[in-house]
């Protein structure tokens, strides 16, 4: 189970304009939300090392294993 402070990378990802080939997502976890409307799904917001910031959503394919 992920927790806010814990390291993540982003295995997999079904969103078109995250290019995984060209960069690595490696970042810390700041934030996670558990949506309630359309249907239920849960936000795992990190800020990657990259510059990027975005959430993971797991219920919409996305894969991410925890490094620390």
């Amino acid at each position: 189970m992920v927790e806010i402070g814990d390291r993540v990378k982003l295995v997999e990802t079904t969103d078109p304009y995250t290019d995984l080939t060209n960069n690595k997502y490696i970042g810390t976890v700041y934030d996670i939300n558990k949506v309630r409307f359309d249907g239920g799904f849960t936000q795992i917001w990190c800020k990657f090392d990259n510059g990027s910031n975005f959430a993971i959503v797991p219920e919409t394919g996305d894969i991410y294993e925890v490094l620390s």
